[in-house]
This record gives C-alpha cells, structure tokens and sequence, in this order.
C-alpha cells in the first residue's frame, strides 16, 4: 500500500537524516476540533457528559496519530503542507513500514482512511454487547476489529472542509514512552521537542520504508542537488508546470542545471 507524506525540505532532511516520520498527539494537530470525541456515557447518568469528555482527554493524551494520504499531485496539499510547493514528498510503503500491522498499531493503514463528516457523530455506539474484553481507556496498543466502530468516531473523523487531504491515519499508542528514545508495543520512538513547546514521537522507519521522494514546483534546484547528493538519492522526481494545465506533474530530477535550463 503506497501512502504519501508531505512536508519541508529542512523536514525531509530530518526524515532522511533520522529514518524517522513523526506520529503527533492529537492536542498538536493543526485543527482544534480534530480531538476524540466519545458519545455520552449514559451509565453515569448525570455525569454522563463530563465522563465522555475525561475519555477523550486521556485517549487525547496517548494515541499518536501519523497523518498520511493518498496522492503526491494534490495541488492544496502543496500549498499547505508542501511549504508553497518548495518541499517534497516522501512516498511510504506501509506494509514495509510496519503500518499494516494490527498487532502494532491501533488504527493501521488499511483501516485508516479518515471520514468526513458536517457535524461529529455524537449518537450512541450501535450493537455493543457480547463476550468480547473490554479496552482500558488510553492503553490500547493493537487493533480491535469489534472497537473499530469507536476507533473511526475517535480518531478518523474530521470537518467535511479537510476532505480534499484524501487522509489515510495510521494510530499509535504512545504511552509508557520517556522524553527521549525509548521503545513501547508500538514500536521505537525518539521524543522530539519542537521549538512551539509541542512535542513530535518519531518514528524510527525500517529499512525500505521509504520508496520514492518527490520534490515540489517551487523547489531550489541547488537545494534539491545538495538533498540528492548529501543522502545519495536515486531516481528522485521534480515538479513541473506545464502550459495549459493545473496538474502537478512529476519528471525525473538529474541536475540543478538541467532544471534551469528546462526552464528557460
């Protein structure tokens, strides 16, 4: 399964640098209303509401969710997240990667294609019951087929405006995690701190992780010849506008002076 990430090129040099791709805590997503929100637990009778809320601040406080998705020729994903078509595009292979594995992930890959929605599902869960265990809040580290019902109202529901990201989620149990590098049921993780105060979980990706690069339009030749050179990159794609058409389309990157001078 080939998923996409877009990102900088000072990111992408951390990816390469690290073999690393970043699994962020849902209080550091780009959307505040991007957060687990379960229905009312009607058990609690008055406080069914407030006991709703406390589950999603303690799922909040330990899934990691890696944001991927579908294509590498989306024009709005360049724009917003490939720095204005200066970054690049790493192309993952999930399976390689280890995120189809549903005894390592909460959400895998396959099962993670986000639903967009005009309002959050706020109903009941429909056709609980049987003998099946049941889930500690916050402390779930595979995925459960008879949950999946509450894991897409938790973490693969967004506004209906983000639909044309094409979001595949992969979802990750960060917890028992320290503030540096260590490893859990999810996986080996070095804890990042960014210069916002926020914190990054990355990743650390198998070997064949990453399948291919793609680099943005707007993307310096040089920087994209020193990115190439500096990891000894192979078969790196660039960019290109062609006259006539609004699609992002992609040749294969050989040198900063034959970029320029295609250009001309």
């Amino acid at each position: 399964m080939k998923l996409f990430k877009y990102m900088s090129l000072e990111s992408l040099k951390a990816v390469l640098e690290h073999n690393t791709l970043g699994f962020s805590l849902p209080s550091y997503l780009n959307d505040p209303f991007d957060w687990p929100m379960p229905p009312d637990v009607l058990d609690y009778g008055i406080f069914a509401d407030l006991t709703a809320v406390m589950k999603g601040h303690i799922w909040a406080k330990y899934m990691g969710i890696c944001s991927l998705t579908r294509t590498a020729t989306n024009p709005l994903m360049w724009a917003h997240y490939g720095d204005k078509h200066r970054g690049a595009v790493i192309q993952i292979e999930a399976d390689a990667a280890g995120f189809m594995q549903v005894e390592k992930n909460v959400v895998p890959a396959h099962l993670g294609s986000v639903i967009y929605l005009n309002q959050p599902n706020m109903s009941q869960y429909a056709g609980l019951g049987g003998t099946a265990p049941g889930v500690t809040v916050g402390e779930l580290f595979e995925f459960r087929l008879d949950y999946y019902q509450q894991l897409q109202r938790l973490f693969l529901s967004k506004p209906l405006c983000w639909a044309y990201e094409e979001e595949v989620r992969v979802v990750k149990c960060l917890r028992y995690l320290d503030s540096s590098e260590s490893e859990n049921a999810s996986g080996q993780f070095s804890v990042v701190q960014r210069a916002d105060g926020s914190a990054m979980h990355a990743y650390h990706l198998p070997k064949g992780s990453i399948a291919g690069i793609f680099f943005g339009v707007n993307a310096n030749p040089y920087g994209v010849q020193r990115i190439v050179s500096d990891f000894g990159l192979k078969g790196c794609m660039i960019g290109r506008k062609r006259r006539g058409s609004y699609d992002v389309q992609f040749e294969q990157f050989h040198s900063a002076e034959e970029m320029i001078s295609g250009a001309e």
